[in-house]
């Protein structure tokens, strides 16, 4: 690991036009909540943008082969997925194409299975598609949630189910679905004609010792009836830059989903996202390990504080990402109650029912700052417990 990086100190961000750090509109409430970063991006990346920057023309763009050969060498280092060129559909962002790919693969009043607690924005995806979700809840255990196989099995078997959309590695929970749970997933998929939709934008925020799998890599069989969904926009902190893809191998299904995401002309990407994604698969991988480093020493620094401060709270330690899934129901508090009470406390937190009914007493919370921010932010967190 690359220890030349520095993530001690961060650029100020507040009065920036940050959603993060200026939506509480109160310059004392430490941000602990939305998934962006507040570290400054991987110095090849800025060096990119700023030649970039340097040639002073604007206009439209095509993509560069280069591009795509950069997300091709990517996937294959780093997560085993062979594909070509013709397979990658460029997008602004993962969000609008989860939905112009469920408007394409299903008709109204389908149903899209969905383990929970999930992501927020996926709950509108399936709403403003006309579709119908149908959940297939988690199963918390001591240390890491699980599939309730048996559950998932009866709502695939249901006969409007059409998509399975998977988040792997999983948000809020933080699990690196196994290779083994991924296989029984497929199985339940090819029995029942699943097409899966695997959003896999968190991959690279893993240890460097942990093993993840990239659904579409199981099977040729299960990569024909997958849509993966990725970007270099989460681990390199590029969220504003809008670039994003969708991986298709079936030729049927790509036609359908780049004519659903072209449909409306608001497809192409962001010049300056497009080379930063480009630089970040290139270049920034030295950044992006030591980046990691310093994430899971936050995550255990967090584990710590909880274990001996507030006892009575269970911590789930993420296997990837910067977000921590933790459970106050022992204080007796609703989300929406311990949300406002943090925030007196000058501390913001994602509330646990934005994920679903099942976030219920829970809080999300990012630890993708400097440490001694993030120790400030769980201060103020013990004040407002205790």
């Amino acid at each position: 690991m690359d220890n030349s990086f520095d993530f001690s100190v961060a650029p100020k961000r507040r009065n920036t036009a940050s959603l993060k750090w200026d939506l509480a509109k109160d310059d004392e409430v430490i941000p602990l909540w939305v998934a962006d970063m507040d570290f400054t991006t991987a110095p090849s990346i800025l060096q990119a943008l700023d030649e970039r920057v340097k040639h002073g023309v604007f206009g439209y763009e095509l993509l560069p082969d280069s591009w795509y050969q950069s997300i091709i060498a990517w996937q294959k280092a780093r997560n085993g997925l062979e594909i070509k060129k013709e397979e990658i559909i460029p997008v602004p962002a993962i969000i609008p194409a989860v939905s112009a790919t469920l408007q394409a693969l299903c008709q109204g009043g389908e149903q899209v299975i969905m383990q929970t607690p999930a992501y927020n924005c996926f709950y509108s995806c399936i709403r403003n598609s006309g579709l119908e979700l149908s959940k297939n809840p988690l199963i918390q255990g001591k240390e890491h949630y699980e599939i309730d196989f048996g559950d998932l099995e009866e709502k695939l078997s249901h006969e409007r189910a059409r998509v399975l959309l998977l988040c792997n590695p999983h948000n809020p929970t933080g699990r690196i679905w196994t290779e083994n749970e991924l296989k029984q997933i497929g199985d339940l998929c090819i029995k029942y004609d699943i097409t899966v939709l695997s959003d896999e934008i968190h991959s690279d925020l893993r240890p460097q010792s942990s093993v993840f799998t990239s659904f579409a890599t199981l099977s040729s069989e299960l990569a024909e009836r997958t849509v993966t969904f990725n970007s270099a926009s989460k681990a390199f902190n590029l969220a504003g830059l809008q670039c994003a893809y969708i991986i298709v191998k079936d030729p049927l299904k790509r036609r359908r989903i780049d004519r659903r995401v072209n449909i409306n002309e608001v497809c192409d990407l962001n010049i300056m996202g497009a080379t930063a994604m480009q630089s970040a698969y290139e270049s920034g991988l030295p950044w992006l390990l030591s980046l990691n480093g310093y994430i899971r020493d936050n995550i255990d620094f967090v584990c710590d504080f909880l274990k001996k401060e507030l006892p009575k709270t269970v911590c789930f330690k993420p296997e990837a990402t910067y977000l921590m899934w933790i459970d106050f129901r022992a204080y007796g508090k609703s989300s929406k109650q311990l949300y406002k009470d943090f925030i007196k406390s000058k501390v913001m937190l994602s509330l646990g029912t934005e994920y679903g009914s099942e976030g219920e007493g829970f809080m999300r919370l990012n630890v993708a700052c400097p440490r001694e921010l993030l120790k400030q932010g769980l201060l103020r967190l013990k004040q407002a417990l205790l």
